[in-house]
């Protein structure tokens, strides 16, 4: 299955005095993509209140600037690696023709809620993300 892609449209607000998106924004995007993941997974939000997903490390290594004339940026985030207790996450930005922007990678953990600790990714949860899992393009 392909990767999970989701469409950013910039706004005024992300672009810095430099007049490219501003890289803290980057952060951001990849957020909104990991939520909109969970939900194209089929994993009810609430389940989050139950298992959480934290982020251990976020990477990331810009390519070239997004300038001031894109309207939209598209993330493509899809799962590279599935451990005991954690996952990666692949991310691409791109535009409409294609041009990588900056590529990265998060590393989540699964954490039981009610303990607050670390704990091995539920089976449902496997199985949610096999239509994720490709490695990086």
């Amino acid at each position: 299955m392909p990767a999970f892609e989701h469409t950013v449209q910039l706004r005024w607000g992300d672009f810095d005095a430099l007049q490219h998106v501003n890289n803290v924004r980057y952060f951001d995007f990849m957020q909104d993509a990991r939520v909109g993941l969970v939900s194209a997974t089929g994993i009810p939000r609430s389940e989050l209140a139950v298992v959480g997903h934290f982020v251990a490390h976020n990477e990331i290594d810009y390519i070239a600037p997004i300038a001031m004339d894109q309207s939209s940026i598209t993330v493509r985030l899809w799962i590279a690696a599935v451990k005991g207790a954690s996952y990666e996450l692949g991310y691409e930005f791109i535009d409409a023709a294609g041009t990588i922007y900056a590529k990265a990678r998060t590393v989540m953990v699964t954490v039981l809620m009610e303990t607050q600790t670390v704990i091995r990714i539920p089976d449902d949860l496997r199985d949610a993300f096999t239509n994720f899992t490709l490695t990086e393009g």
